[in-house]
């Protein structure tokens, strides 16, 4: 069986698996990303990955905008010591192996066009939602490079005039209100994944704060779809495993908010392969 070493640098966690063409995945690791600078953080992954073998290439999906060949990851405040830096001949130099880069919003819209719920889709949306809040297209079965590689920064559609800044400097964007750290900040400092369980075991408050995110989630969506014409919207990402806590409001919000014409015909859906889809779309590339 082909295999590829699938990297996914986010901006808290930097996860890598062994992962197959049909999107099956084994042994599982993460690693911190936050670091002082590029050395120890490499340093830290490396170390990771010497302990996987039997893969014919590493596929790296990273958050924030990555260059035009494919080389580097050039903006992203949550990680900027790590812009600019040449990561794929970090890693084909390291371990001689074909390297490909991508941004993750793109990584994680073709994971799930091809395994997920995109599946057979026309216009496929991909939102990934965790540090930060990030999208990638499919139209007729090509990734959508509009700006910077990819869709551009529709993570930063504005949904709350005015609200919360952003690290990008950004007031009231989906990044500032919806992102791991705005849910966390209307849950009291409670982490997304403790919110997430408290929600499973009924606790009303935790789930009325995925609610919140929920809703301005869809307002998001709502202005996204008259511009982009999605028929699919997949929510991936950390946030997301709070399943239909976020996205049963999302789809109301949506509903209320979008004329027939522009919302009628659009699925908005969990990501079939929820937080794993970044990973295994990393991957991809290498089969094809």
């Amino acid at each position: 069986m082909r295999r590829a070493l699938a990297i996914d640098i986010g901006g808290r966690t930097t996860k890598l698996a062994l992962v197959s063409a049909d999107g099956a995945m084994e042994s599982v690791t993460s690693v911190p990303t936050p670091a002082p600078a590029v050395e120890p953080f490499l340093e830290r992954v490396f170390a990771a990955a010497a302990g996987f073998s039997g893969f014919e290439g590493i596929g790296i999906s990273v958050a924030g905008f990555v260059n035009d060949d494919r080389t580097a990851m050039f903006y992203n405040p949550n990680i900027s010591w790590l812009e600019g830096f040449a990561l794929k001949q970090a890693f084909e130099q390291r371990f001689g192996a074909r390297t490909v880069l991508d941004a993750d919003s793109n990584a994680a819209a073709l994971a799930e066009y091809r395994l997920g719920v995109g599946r057979g889709a026309r216009r496929f949306l991909s939102l990934v939602i965790g540090t930060g809040v990030g999208g990638g297209m499919i139209i007729d079965g090509e990734l959508a490079r509009i700006a910077h590689g990819g869709l551009g920064d529709i993570g930063h559609v504005i949904v709350n005039p005015f609200g919360r800044a952003c690290d990008s400097g950004c007031r009231g964007c989906a990044e500032a209100e919806i992102s791991a750290g705005a849910i966390e900040a209307r849950g009291r400092g409670i982490s997304v994944r403790e919110l997430i369980e408290r929600a499973n075991a009924g606790d009303c408050e935790a789930a009325s704060v995925f609610a919140e995110a929920g809703q301005l989630l869809g307002v998001a969506i709502a202005s996204q779809a008259v511009i982009l014409f999605p028929d699919v919207v997949a929510v991936a990402g950390g946030v997301a495993e709070a399943g239909e806590f976020l996205i049963a409001p999302a789809r109301d919000a949506f509903r209320e908010l979008t004329g027939p014409f522009y919302g009628d015909h659009v699925n908005i859906a969990k990501a079939e392969l929820g937080w794993q889809a970044p990973l295994v779309g990393a991957a991809l590339p290498l089969f094809a």
